[in-house]
């Protein structure tokens, strides 16, 4: 009787199986690199958006910063509008009075 791999000789593979077993590799091979090579590239864009993620929020700080400058000179400028307009009032106020004096003065000349 003769048994599994009788005819087999001396433990080689046949080359079907090993062309086989090659083009695997090298089908592997290539995929890895691939992968190697799109993982760099997204790694370059990662780090280009980072660095303009952090222009952003430093130009982002800078507006703000500004932004609450020229809303204090507002209130500044709206708290010295305020205190004119106050003064107008009272001036305004002084010299009607001062208008119904003349004429009281005109009359009492008349």
């Amino acid at each position: 009787m003769v048994g599994f791999g009788a005819n087999r000789r001396g433990g080689r593979l046949p080359s079907l199986v090993l062309v086989a077993l090659l083009a695997v590799i090298a089908v592997l091979a290539f995929h890895c690199w691939n992968a190697a090579s799109r993982q760099a590239l997204l790694r370059e864009e990662l780090a280009e958006l980072q660095s303009q993620a952090q222009r952003t929020e430093v130009a982002r700080g800078r507006l703000e910063r500004r932004n609450s400058d020229l809303l204090g000179k507002v209130d500044s400028h709206r708290k010295q509008l305020e205190q004119k307009e106050a003064d107008y009032s009272h001036l305004s106020s002084q010299l009607q009075a001062r208008d119904g004096q003349v004429k009281r003065c005109e009359d009492g000349k008349v």
